[in-house]
């Protein structure tokens, strides 16, 4: 029953916009065209004034409307909600996102309004996200209820669940840029009447998500959260961010969203039984999904690492070790191939160290990278792209050419690139996201999101489940 409920947010056949506006820069305007723009079903338009906004015919109440509304859109002004909801109630509406802020987190006037208008959406079970919310997405069907303006591509498998709503879409557009793609999207604000551990179950039976993404300021009913994150971590992966983890942040969240922080020692120790992948902050999360989402889990977790760099390649063994992994020498058979490539000056050992002899860029990371592909001394392939190589085209497309062909010849072994290079190198990223071969920018990065990909690896083994892909 809850799924159902939870579906009709997502997947509705029908959508009610309470506050409909069709004066260019309203708040109920910018749901109103995004609506319009995107979304194929069924759409109502709650207007007193106005016979239709955005080309829709508007209805003066939500009594008028003359069908069933799966989903309600809510963005009048704070003291009419409870109201509204009690309309909602009345004709049986399934579920309802209240962007309107000014409840709980706005002091106990506030708080006596979000309780008001719970009371009527529990009358009939109605779902409610938010109050105090940026909205939700379902990008694969163009549905856009939410406050950021434009529909995103579609054929996504990322979910993501935020409780601060501009930040979460800031992250979710600074992803969108790194050629990510998302199903569903849910910013739940106050999170008034719906549960993490809800969401986190739905999107665990979603056959569209399989990757998904958690920033939390606080965890409510944590016993049920962690309950649920033990049975979909085993399914598919969690990477999750806590924030409010100082005493500073816990004060902030709790004028944010109302949040009650909790100690985060005991959050980091409980995702870590549950099999939840902790991100230390957005771009983190960011840059773990994706290498989740695009690549294969890797078997172990042994780095091999090819670079134009000695020194940027001995930081990244330092940060790799660090992060839990290990970059073993590799064994003489493959270090004698190796040397036959590349200068004599250079090291055949891991790191390969190619050095700067750009004109040869192409070959050495195309046959080093298949080389790694074919050995068995490592798990994880990382070229380092610095400086003169990520500014090379050809290069970029070299290295994105034969991991695609490695991995369409059945070798399952994951590559990501740690990146290195000025902004007019950034085209040239393009060339290997599009593609979804990963870059992480800066060896630090790179090593905490392999490190954390390698430790979901180990949960999984732990568990006795075989990462997939594996005999």
């Amino acid at each position: 029953m809850e799924h159902e409920r939870i579906d009709a947010i997502f997947n509705p056949k029908s959508v009610a916009l309470v506050g409909a506006s069709g004066k260019k820069g309203k708040m109920g305007n910018v749901f109103a065209k995004n609506l319009v723009d995107g979304y194929q079903g069924t759409i109502f338009m709650v207007n007193p004034k106005d016979e239709e906004v955005e080309g829709v015919k508007a209805f003066p109440d939500i009594k008028s409307i003359p069908g069933p509304i799966d989903l309600a859109v809510i963005v009048v002004p704070a003291p009419v909600v409870p109201s509204v909801m009690e309309d909602l109630s009345e004709v049986g509406a399934k579920s309802a996102v209240v962007i309107t802020a000014g409840f709980s987190e706005a002091g106990p006037e506030g708080k006596a309004l979000q309780d008001k208008m719970m009371e009527s959406a529990r009358k009939t079970g109605i779902k409610v996200v938010g109050p105090n919310c940026f909205g939700i997405y379902n990008c694969n069907i163009g549905l856009n209820a939410s406050m950021g303006i434009g529909t995103p591509p579609k054929g996504g498998d990322i979910s993501f669940l935020t409780q601060s709503g501009a930040y979460g879409m800031a992250i979710f557009t600074f992803a969108m840029d790194h050629h990510m793609k998302f199903a569903k999207i849910m910013a739940h604000g106050n999170k008034a009447g719906i549960d993490d551990f809800e969401v986190l179950d739905y999107f665990g039976d979603d056959e569209e998500t399989n990757v998904i993404c958690l920033f939390l300021e606080s965890v409510d009913r944590g016993k049920e959260f962690l309950e649920v994150a033990k049975k979909v971590s085993l399914k598919k992966p969690i990477v999750a961010t806590k924030t409010g983890r100082t005493a500073g942040a816990a004060r902030a969240a709790a004028s944010h969203t109302a949040a009650m922080a909790g100690s985060f020692t005991a959050y980091e120790a409980a995702f870590k039984q549950s099999g939840i992948i902790f991100a230390r902050n957005g771009m983190d999360m960011v840059n773990i999904a994706k290498g989740l989402d695009w690549q294969p889990l890797p078997k172990g977790n042994r780095v091999g690492i090819i670079t134009n760099s000695g020194g940027t390649g001995v930081e990244l063994v330092d940060l790799c070790e660090e992060n839990g992994l290990i970059v073993p020498e590799l064994s003489p058979d493959i270090r004698e191939e190796i040397a036959s490539l590349i200068p004599q000056y250079a090291s055949a050992r891991n790191p390969i160290d190619m050095t700067p002899v750009w004109p040869k860029f192409v070959e050495l990371y195309s046959k080093c990278i298949r080389i790694l592909y074919e050995s068995e001394d490592v798990d994880i392939i990382v070229p380092i792209l610095l400086q003169r190589a990520a500014l090379m085209p050809e290069v970029c497309q070299a290295v994105t050419d034969t991991v695609n062909d490695c991995l369409s010849e059945g070798m399952r072994k994951p590559t990501y690139v740690c990146w290195v290079a000025t902004k007019n190198a950034l085209g040239n990223m393009d060339i290997l996201q599009e593609k979804r071969i990963p870059c992480f920018d800066w060896p630090e990065r790179t090593a905490r999101a392999i490190g954390s990909i390698a430790q979901y690896t180990r949960f999984l083994r732990s568990r006795g489940v075989r990462p997939g892909g594996e005999d």
